[in-house]
């Protein structure tokens, strides 16, 4: 019988090579080449909100550590002897992602599902995880919801999914009335606003990183629709256990066709339907053969960043919003 220990790398310039991994190779104009362009400038527009850098101070030096800080001591840390199939995830998705190896957290299973990633002042980059989707998914699931975590840490969306737990600022909820006084009231109803519409363009960036950590990037669309069958809900908080990704395909096939000057979006498609929609574009661009030089190209064409971004626009209607 082999020992599993003498499987385990002890080189020090492997760790420090892993530890120190850039991807800065891929930054332009300070963001990733991967990234939403629209999740960028919804983020700097943000940034411009009165009050806004007060709040973010407060969560990456106060409310991030807190939090880490009891993930630390009631959960597990996945290493190649623990939770193996989401640690060989992580390294995989990290050497895609050209990036260092986070932490990775499993915590004790709720009632719902959930995976989250967490940076900040004095705290690492840690990805939690709950024990039910370490245990019960599948390697490409896995591969996807960390790599998609690896992602949100990459583009720095931590603290802006983390505003969400402040009073006022609520998912899926634009009105943004909130609870604070009214000479308040007016400026919190543009940031809740700006925030909720930001949630679909970072999911759009991180889902994104995670196909670029799929072994088959096409596989993408029923990868989601399956991790919504295991009950992990969608950045607005809403279950889809009844997700029929055959019905978001067949309308992609109409859309991926449409000219960009005839494109049309209905108000009321489901942000989830848009990620599929913006996640198939992104497997016609090239930027992901960039990242990914081991897969083979199409042999249909092959779009540019410029043409994805304009596309991605009106799938997620953000042209109003910048």
């Amino acid at each position: 019988m082999n020992n599993p220990l003498l499987e385990i790398n002890t080189s020090f310039a492997d760790y420090l090579n892993q530890r120190t991994r850039s991807y800065q190779e891929h930054v332009v104009g300070g963001t990733l080449d991967y990234a939403f362009d629209a999740d960028f400038a919804m983020r700097q527009k943000i940034g411009t909100y009165s009050g806004w850098s007060k709040l973010y101070k407060t969560i990456t030096t106060a409310d991030i550590p807190s939090r880490y800080k009891r993930y630390f001591q009631s959960a597990d840390a996945a290493g190649s002897m623990t939770y193996a199939k989401a640690y060989d995830a992580l390294k995989k998705c990290a050497d895609r992602l050209q990036m260092a190896i986070p932490e990775l957290l499993v915590k004790k299973a709720g009632d719902v599902p959930e995976i989250l990633s967490l940076v900040g002042e004095s705290v690492d980059s840690c990805i939690v995880i709950s024990r039910d989707l370490a245990d019960e998914c599948t390697p490409d699931e896995l591969c996807y919801l960390i790599g998609s975590e690896c992602g949100r840490l990459q583009n720095r969306h931590c603290s802006f999914n983390y505003a969400f737990t402040y009073p006022g600022i609520s998912r899926g909820d634009t009105a943004g009335d909130g609870t604070l006084g009214d000479e308040n009231k007016s400026n919190m109803r543009e940031l809740n606003y700006s925030l909720n519409k930001w949630l679909l363009a970072g999911d759009i960036t991180a889902d994104r990183a995670g196909i670029i950590c799929l072994d088959r990037p096409a596989d993408f669309p029923k990868i989601l629709a399956s991790i919504r069958h295991r009950g992990l809900p969608d950045s607005f908080g809403v279950q889809h256990k009844d997700f029929d990704v055959d019905k978001v395909m067949s309308v992609y096939e109409k859309l991926h066709i449409t000219p960009v000057r005839e494109m049309k979006i209905s108000p009321t498609t489901k942000p989830d339907d848009r990620r599929i929609y913006a996640g198939m574009e992104f497997i016609s661009c090239e930027i992901l053969y960039v990242w990914r030089p081991d897969l083979e190209t199409p042999s249909s064409h092959i779009g540019s960043k410029q043409t994805l971004e304009i596309r991605c626009d009106i799938i997620a209607d953000m042209n109003d919003q910048m």
